[in-house]
């Protein structure tokens, strides 16, 4: 089957049936110090960096022109799809991420401390994406709607943005997001000191190109020119990605400030609580999340 072989890894972000994330995760996999670990909280722009990591890569083997034509040229020299580590539970599974190449992308909504298989020895790249939790709020309940994952929002944004400040959701192993605050908080802390390479998602929307820059810095590759810089964010929009990622479909998918449209004040005022929270755990001067109070 496909799933055996390293051209088949697609098989790990679209299993059969409704998803059943495994956390935490455990996994006995051999880091290298090129991979990337993309993390994030959910719809808070994961599949977009990862994409972006990809072209970046891609651009750095092969040299073209431009880069909608690198994927025809370098098949079969770079692991296509990203491996969701909460989907990896067999041992034939662990075996084809040994096979694959250099570098490696993994992506997870896992917290800090439910990756098992990290350590500040192996010094494996993470690049972590946070996102104000008013318009994770909208997109979670926006895209639950469109995958038929209404039992984990309910069919009342309030009352689910109510529950998410409340910090009471179901269970991620069934589907949930999880807890925001505590996420980040993670992430954001590091006491193990890894690698990290914060984003904030409305940077990365509002000065898209310069975002692309640090990523590829940060990967090891050479400075982009502007012209490069350029055709990555083209090559990364999401009018192109929509085409490849079903779940980038939705009527709130990669807006900012969309949830004036959609929440109400108090709910607003709920989820800005979650704001100060974290604000409260964290050195807000590193990650500027208090700008969420106000825009």
């Amino acid at each position: 089957m496909a799933e055996d072989a390293p051209n088949g890894v697609s098989k790990f972000n679209r299993p059969a049936g409704p998803p059943q994330p495994k956390l935490p995760i455990d996994l006995d996999i051999d880091l290298r110090p090129d991979d990337i670990l993309v993390a994030t909280f959910p719809r808070s722009g994961t599949t977009w960096t990862v994409e972006i990591v990809r072209l970046l890569h891609l651009r750095h083997i092969s040299r073209t022109d431009h880069p909608l034509t690198w994927g025809e040229k370098k098949k079969g020299s770079f692991p296509w799809s990203t491996v969701f580590l909460e989907m990896v539970h067999r041992k034939r599974r662990l075996k084809v991420i040994e096979e694959m190449e250099s570098p490696r992308i993994f992506k997870t909504h896992a917290y800090y401390n439910e990756c098992k298989f990290l350590s500040a020895e192996n010094n494996c790249k993470i690049i972590y994406v946070y996102r104000d939790p008013k318009d994770v709020v909208c997109s979670l309940f926006d895209h639950a709607s469109l995958i038929g994952r209404k039992h984990v929002v309910g069919d009342d944004i309030q009352e689910f943005a109510k529950q998410f400040a409340q910090r009471k959701e179901v269970s991620r192993n069934e589907g949930g997001p999880g807890d925001w605050v505590e996420q980040n908080e993670g992430y954001m802390s590091n006491p193990s000191n890894y690698n990290i390479l914060f984003i904030k998602y409305e940077d990365l929307k509002a000065k898209t190109g310069e975002i692309v820059s640090k990523i590829n810095n940060f990967m090891g590759y050479p400075t982009l020119t502007k012209d490069e810089e350029d055709q990555v964010v083209e090559a990364s929009s999401f009018e192109r990605m929509k085409i490849m990622h079903n779940e980038l479909a939705g009527k709130t998918v990669g807006k900012t400030g969309n949830y004036k449209s959609h929440l109400s004040q108090e709910s607003i005022e709920a989820l800005n609580q979650n704001v100060l929270e974290l604000m409260n755990k964290i050195d807000d001067s590193r990650f500027n999340i208090g700008v969420y109070l106000n825009q």
